[in-house]
């Protein structure tokens, strides 16, 4: 829900621009703002996203041989995995 109000001014071109581009995809001026704060201020960081990624691949889980996960999805037995 949203709760907070920002009061941002455009010059008239700008704010045209927008208005067009929000009609355009059938959103309102605002919504395109929020959407564009939240792609280039509210991502995680590029050192985030690699922390994250080394964290997956550092993960060492044990599926045991090919044919036995093979057998295991085709009788529809695989286990949850659990992280640590």
């Amino acid at each position: 829900m949203l709760s907070k109000r920002v009061e941002i001014l455009f010059d008239p071109k700008q704010y045209a621009e927008l208005e067009c581009e929000a009609r355009r995809r059938d959103k309102s001026v605002g919504s395109l703002v929020r959407e564009a704060v939240e792609r280039l201020y509210l991502q995680p960081s590029r050192e985030e996203r690699r922390q994250a990624v080394e964290r997956l691949v550092s993960q060492n889980f044990d599926f045991g041989s090919w044919e036995e996960v093979k057998e295991e999805i085709i009788r529809g037995k695989i286990p949850r995995i659990e992280a640590d």
